[in-house]
């Protein structure tokens, strides 16, 4: 998998087929599951919805070590949750598999 490449297709995907205003970050906020050891493999976090939601609780608990600490780590993994969703989406919609 190349995820150089990977990002720049979700970004061009995100810029013709939605409004969010910075396509950019959303490709960060997914991909730091990536470039992060949360305690699940990238690739399993899209597998469906229920390895979503646990990658999420994983998250949390990832954002609340003191080596990675967040003000609110409830919100900031549920900010890259909705960024997964959409994400998911992009794979299906495009045929990608990880």
């Amino acid at each position: 998998m190349d995820v150089h490449e990977l990002r720049q297709e979700f970004i061009h995907y995100l810029k013709t087929n939605d409004s969010y205003a910075r396509p950019e970050i959303m490709a960060s906020n997914v991909l730091y599951a990536y470039y992060h050891d949360i305690g699940i493999p990238f690739q399993q976090i899209f597998l469906d919805e229920d390895s979503m939601k646990s990658a999420r609780e994983l998250l949390i608990t990832h954002f609340e070590t003191k080596e990675n600490p967040r003000k609110n780590p409830k919100r900031h993994a549920s900010i890259h949750y909705g960024c997964w969703l959409k994400f998911k989406e992009f794979l299906d919609l495009s045929g990608r598999t990880l």
